[in-house]
C-alpha cells in the first residue's frame, strides 16, 4: 500500500474546531493532500455495552459527517475521509499523526472552573505528536502577514527555522527569526558577576542568531529574512507579540536536556494559552533529521554553552 502523506485535523463540532478545519482545507487544497477528520472521544465517558451506545455514536458520525459535507463544499477538490475513534484525544491523535504531515487542532479551551486545564488537550499533543502540530485561533478580521519562528540554536529550532523559511517560500511572504536570551536571576543581575554574565549571554544569543539567519539565507536566497534579539526573562511574552498580526508562528516543541524541556514546558505552555495566529510545534523526527545533516553546524552552535536562551524548542 502506497502511503499518502495527509493533514489531519481534529473535529468535535466547536467554533475553534470549524476555524481549525477551514485553516486546514485550505492548506490540503494548496498543496494537494487528503484531509482526515478525526474525533475522538475518551473511553470512560461511553461503554460499547451501554444501553445508549449507538445513539451517541449515530449522533458523533452525524456530526463527523456534517463537517465532511461540509468541508467538501469549500474544497471540492481535496479528498475528505472521516473517522471516529475511542480513546485518549491526544493519544489518538498522536498514533495517526505517524501517517500524516501535520495535525491541526483549535485552540483548547476545555477548562475547570480554575481554568488550569486550557491548553492541555494540545500541550500533550504538542509533546507526543510525530509530526507537526499546528493549533489554529479562531480567525479575526485584521490582515495577518509574515511567518514569524523562535530559535535558540538547538537541533530542535534550526528544525522549526527551517519549518518556518519553507512556508515562508512556498506562500511568497517575509521571515522574522527571533532569538530571545533570559537574563541572570535579579539577585545575580544587580552584581558586578550579573553585569558580565548578562553580556555575555547576550553576545552568545546573538551569534546563534546570526548563524540560523545565515543558514537558512544560504538554503533559501531569495527570501527576505529579518531578525530580532531581545533578552527578556518571559520568552513567551515576546513570541506572543511578535506573532500578533503574522500568518504564521513557528516554534520546536522540544529542547535538549532537562532544563531545555522543562523551559519549554513552561514557554510552550503559555503559548498555548494565548495563541496569537496559526501556531507550528515542529517535532523531535525533524530535529533529528536536521541534526544528521548538519552535525558541523551544531558542532559549532554547541562551542556556545551553557546557553541560557529561552528554548526555540520551547
Amino acid at each position: 500500500m502506497v502511503f499518502e502523506p495527509q493533514i489531519m485535523v481534529g473535529v468535535d463540532g466547536s467554533p475553534a474546531s470549524r476555524a481549525a478545519l477551514e485553516w486546514a482545507a485550505h492548506r490540503a487544497q494548496q498543496q494537494g493532500r487528503p484531509l482526515l477528520l478525526v474525533h475522538s472521544v475518551p473511553d470512560y465517558l461511553v461503554s460499547p455495552e451501554g444501553v445508549d451506545y449507538q445513539t451517541f455514536r449515530a449522533g458523533l458520525q452525524g456530526m463527523l459527517d456534517s463537517e465532511a459535507n461540509r468541508v467538501r463544499g469549500l474544497v471540492p477538490a481535496v479528498e475528505v475521509r472521516s473517522s471516529l475513534q475511542f480513546g485518549e484525544p491526544a493519544r489518538v491523535l498522536a498514533e495517526l499523526s505517524a501517517r500524516s504531515v501535520m495535525v491541526v487542532v483549535g485552540t483548547d479551551r476545555t477548562a475547570d472552573v480554575q481554568g488550569e486545564r486550557f491548553g492541555t488537550l494540545n500541550f500533550q499533543l504538542a509533546m507526543i505528536g510525530r509530526c507537526p502540530v499546528a493549533v489554529i485561533p479562531e480567525p479575526e478580521n485584521s490582515v495577518s502577514a509574515g511567518v514569524v519562528v523562535g530559535i535558540d540554536g538547538s537541533p530542535e529550532s534550526m528544525a522549526a527555522a527551517y519549518f518556518a523559511a519553507a512556508e515562508a517560500v512556498r506562500t511568497r511572504q517575509d521571515l522574522t527569526v527571533v532569538c530571545v536570551s533570559q537574563s541572570p536571576a535579579r539577585w545575580v543581575h544587580s552584581s558586578a558577576d550579573g553585569s558580565v554574565k548578562t553580556r555575555q549571554i547576550g553576545t552568545q544569543g546573538r551569534m546563534i542568531l546570526e548563524a540560523v539567519v545565515a543558514a537558512v539565507r544560504a538554503r533559501h536566497t531569495h527570501l527576505t529574512v529579518f531578525d530580532r534579539f531581545e533578552q527578556h526573562d518571559a520568552a513567551a511574552r515576546v513570541l506572543i507579540e511578535a506573532g500578533k498580526g503574522a500568518a504564521m508562528l513557528v516554534v520546536g516543541s522540544r529542547g535538549s536536556g532537562a532544563v531545555h524541556h522543562a523551559a519549554m514546558g513552561s514557554v510552550t505552555r503559555e503559548l498555548l494559552l494565548h495563541v496569537p495566529c496559526p501556531l507550528v510545534l515542529t517535532q523531535q523526527e525533524e530535529a533529528a533529521v536536521v541534526g544528521e545533516r548538519y552535525k558541523g553546524h551544531r558542532a559549532g552552535l554547541h562551542t556556545l554553552a551553557p546557553v541560557q536562551i529561552s528554548p526555540g524548542g520551547f
